[in-house]
């Protein structure tokens, strides 16, 4: 055979292995959805997130008529935090596959997609059900630095690896949309702190001539600095949702007046402390009224109340 039928037939063989190849990758493209979920994300009106198949209780995220999102769970209804909402949201605007990860139903357990393992959500636009899935388990290569996913749509069998910690994001769990502030305020702008304890005694700071004192005795400056920048953004670990500020009756232990400038109101944060609990100190702030946090004697107690007491 000469060189020109080689040539000839060189060509023929490049063109049919290039044919099939388009034709494959036209059927794969076909049969593959690279865009799995796609939603509009001001068209939300509502998210159900059921971890563990509904075993643990599910949390809503709804926005209300005047688009404050709410965030539910169980009895608990709190304003949501806007960033957690809008993460939650990013995460799940465009949720694009990287490959199928199994076909079969007996797989769904090694990916955490069935429906004791799997996170349920569903997404809503008012009453109408725009996505419907499971999200399971994620997974990290330390080599690739690759993050992974595994979903599955809401009736269908195939189970799908994307990328990123979607799964990591939905189990954050419902504290993460919850306002833990328990006090914001400015250093600089204070100007007096009133400390009552429980027996009834009061204790004074006051800021003078950029000098304070503690009902007329000179305070160290670099002690009453470093109490005032401890201050400035404390947040609360762990609410305590099962106070009834209706019926609550145990009696204050401690209760701290911080009044300033710039500031229209006295920020009053009050502690009680409940034998009864654990840990004891319960804290709540005028700043976060609705919201009830428990506290060690060594966290926000100490760092309030008993480094106060003692400068």
């Amino acid at each position: 055979m000469n060189n020109r039928k080689l040539s000839l037939l060189f060509v023929v063989i490049t063109l049919g292995v290039w044919g099939i190849s388009k034709c494959t990758s036209r059927e794969i493209s076909q049969n593959f959805e690279t865009d799995l979920i796609s939603i509009d994300t001001a068209k939300v009106t509502m998210i159900k997130i059921a971890p563990k198949g509904a075993s643990e209780t599910e949390m809503v995220l709804q926005r209300n008529e005047t688009f404050q999102w709410l965030a539910t769970k169980g009895t608990v209804t709190a304003i949501a935090k806007k960033s957690a909402v809008d993460s939650i949201l990013n995460n799940l605007q465009l949720i694009k596959t990287k490959r199928v990860a199994a076909k079969e139903k007996e797989k769904w357990v090694d990916y955490g997609v069935d429906e004791v393992n799997g996170t349920r959500v569903k997404i809503y636009a008012g009453s109408q059900l725009l996505e419907d899935f499971m999200v399971g388990r994620f997974s990290f290569n330390q080599e690739t630095s690759q993050e992974l996913s595994f979903v599955r749509i809401s009736g269908g069998e195939e189970v799908y690896a994307i990328n990123g910690l979607l799964s990591k994001h939905l189990v954050q769990g419902f504290d993460t949309y919850r306002n833990k502030d328990l006090l914001k305020v400015v250093k600089a702008d204070i100007t007096s702190l009133s400390l009552t304890k429980e027996d009834g005694m009061v204790q004074s700071f006051i800021k003078l001539n950029n000098q304070w004192t503690n009902d007329s005795t000179v305070i160290n400056k670099l002690a009453i600095t470093n109490y005032l920048s401890g201050i400035q953004n404390v947040m609360g670990s762990k609410f305590d949702d099962d106070i009834d500020p209706t019926t609550y009756r145990i009696p204050k232990y401690r209760n701290l007046v911080i009044k300033g400038n710039n500031m229209p109101q006295p920020i009053t944060i009050t502690c009680y402390r409940d034998e009864a609990k654990t840990p004891p100190y319960i804290l709540q702030s005028s700043q976060n009224r609705k919201s009830y946090f428990s506290s060690e004697e060594s966290d926000l107690f100490q760092k309030l109340f008993v480094a106060l007491e003692g400068l």
